[in-house]
């Protein structure tokens, strides 16, 4: 965490701090972990072929737009050569990211009762989150409640993005839906405040796993809504104990 704000501060702002909140905003589950629907929430960047770009390496502060990505909508359609794309990892398998197929697999189990049809991309480097960053929150609630959405889980892809999807969490969870958010900085996770976090020792670009392991991003959305199930007080924390076995 020192090492990134060194870099924030001598590539944008001297004075730049993360940000810090005294309370946290808490949702219990409306109902136990086999009858929920859930939604995925991502900072990765992506959209469909065809959908307006981000603008992320535009904006020196971030990109704070969000786009809807269906839960059925085939790989094949997603913009994974776009520029701002992190192409380490996502390319070769948006399912690091993005664990749709992993969602399904929950629900084939009967862990959950259902996945959302829509998912939710917001670009990653965002350095100043607030306040669009809460007003784009507002507008994906009010979809969410379209959809019938129980609970979230979010998942950050960039250093900053463990801030943003901190930040997105709180406001969800603040309009009424159980959330969980992956970490792979809890130190930047617990400053910001999560209702719930979900630590794993993986690089940035991967937050599910690596690419092709479906039993571990199975493993990881598993342990992740054991923590909308089983937390019990606001800024539940637990490293998943899952390792990259790429």
């Amino acid at each position: 965490l020192n090492r990134l704000y060194s870099h924030l501060r001598a590539g944008l702002d001297p004075d730049y701090d993360f940000l810090c909140f005294r309370d946290t905003p808490w949702t219990p589950p409306r109902a136990p972990l086999a009858e929920l629907r859930v939604a995925l929430i991502a900072t990765a960047d992506l959209h469909r072929r065809g959908d307006e770009p981000f603008v992320s390496l535009e904006t020196p502060w971030g990109d704070t737009s969000f786009r809807v990505i269906p839960h059925a909508l085939p790989e094949s359609e997603l913009a994974l050569d776009a520029p701002y794309v992190d192409d380490k990892y996502i390319p070769r398998d948006p399912e690091v990211t993005l664990p749709r197929r992993a969602l399904d697999e929950l629900v084939a189990a009967g862990v959950i009762a259902a996945a959302a049809p829509r998912h939710y991309s917001f670009a990653q480097g965002i350095v100043r989150p607030l306040p669009d960053l809460a007003a784009r929150a507002r507008e994906v609630a009010a979809l969410l409640r379209e959809d019938c959405v129980d609970a979230l889980v979010l998942l950050p892809t960039c250093s900053l993005c463990v801030q943003s999807v901190a930040v997105l969490a709180r406001e969800l969870e603040s309009a009424g839906f159980a959330t969980v958010a992956l970490t792979m900085l809890p130190e930047l996770t617990a400053r910001v405040g999560a209702p719930r976090a979900l630590a794993s020792h993986f690089p940035f670009g991967a937050p599910a796993g690596d690419p092709g392991n479906r039993a571990l991003h199975v493993a990881v959305l598993r342990a992740a809504l054991g923590l909308i199930a089983n937390a019990r007080a606001p800024r539940t924390l637990l490293d998943s104990g899952l390792r990259w076995r790429g």
